[in-house]
């Protein structure tokens, strides 16, 4: 009696009901319940292994057994990583993430194709995981993705740039680069957002002669093997960063350096004319926006943190 209540209460308001549900400060539509990139749109580049947008049609990584190098694309079962496809692809043997398909508009696919440098997913029939979810592990010596293209959206170390990793570093001995933009003419300039080996998170932006022009002060702690969400918002001439939604922003900044051109993204290394400091450890979600979305910050932090119960 009470349901039919409710529904001849609706109806009986109709348009108006409808305005009062919209103007709810919880309300989302149905289409983008939990879904990030339909609430916040506009990614240069969506890395996850769970379903981001409701439009995406593609798989999210695709894998290749170790057993006989055979490759095969995993889809997602619902919203989340195929896992059952993936396992008996896989079988007993281990599976490396050949391609990190891009869930934005932009497809821009960070791929692999050396079998030694390729990021484990299952390790002897079992999925590696963080926060009892998927996640991709790089061993720290040679592992990493590169994509074209998302640099391409940040020409400058005068433009903004924000950040989102869901990750779990286990290698404590080097410094590792969860993503970077550089040059692979030269050494400079190159933007990267890294962890390193004193348990501090590191954040540049370097100009053409080195100098770093915009980077983290000390005392950014984090401890291994913990699973955390790392963001990193940077408006070309100012950074911030939070460690779990929590800000923890000592930087010391200077004055932007005008337009340098970026021609290079990777995951899990710093690439410039050489490649250094590889990551160590799991990652399992990577958005890239080629602005400042200080105020979406909140509600992306929430969305994936709903996900994965990080804090």
């Amino acid at each position: 009696m009470r349901f039919t209540f409710v529904i001849l209460l609706f109806l009986s308001l109709g348009a108006d009901a409808q305005m009062i549900i919209k103007a709810h400060a919880n309300y989302v539509p149905f289409a983008s319940a939990n879904l990030l990139l339909d609430q916040y749109s506009g990614a240069a580049g969506a890395y996850s292994l769970r379903k981001l947008r409701t439009a995406y049609t593609g798989n999210a990584i695709r894998v290749r057994r170790s057993n006989d190098n055979t490759e095969q694309d995993i889809g997602f079962a619902g919203n989340d990583l195929d896992t059952a496809s993936l396992k008996t692809f896989v079988g007993a043997n281990s599976g490396f993430v050949t391609t990190w398909y891009d869930q934005s508009t932009n497809a821009r696919n960070a791929t692999q194709t050396t079998a030694a440098n390729q990021p484990r997913i299952i390790n002897a029939g079992t999925v590696e995981r963080i926060a009892g979810e998927p996640s991709i592990f790089f061993d720290g010596s040679n592992d990493f993705f590169a994509a074209n293209g998302v640099s391409g959206d940040i020409t400058g170390e005068d433009k903004p740039f924000s950040n989102y990793s869901v990750l779990n570093k286990t290698n404590t001995n080097t410094q590792g680069n969860i993503v970077s933009l550089g040059r692979t003419t030269d050494a400079n300039p190159f933007i990267q957002v890294s962890l390193n080996a004193t348990s501090q998170f590191s954040y540049a932006i370097r100009d053409n002669a080195g100098t770093q022009v915009i980077r983290n002060a000390s005392g950014i702690s984090y401890s291994a093997n913990t699973n955390y969400l790392f963001t990193t918002i940077t408006t070309g001439t100012a950074v911030s960063f939070y460690i779990n939604s929590t800000d923890r922003t000592p930087v010391t900044n200077s004055a932007n350096v005008g337009t340098l051109t970026l021609n290079t993204f990777t995951i899990g290394v710093l690439q410039r004319n050489t490649l250094a400091n590889y990551y160590g450890g799991y990652i399992s979600e990577n958005i890239i926006y080629a602005s400042d979305n200080s105020s979406n910050r909140t509600g992306i932090e929430i969305n994936i943190n709903s996900y994965y119960g990080i804090y």
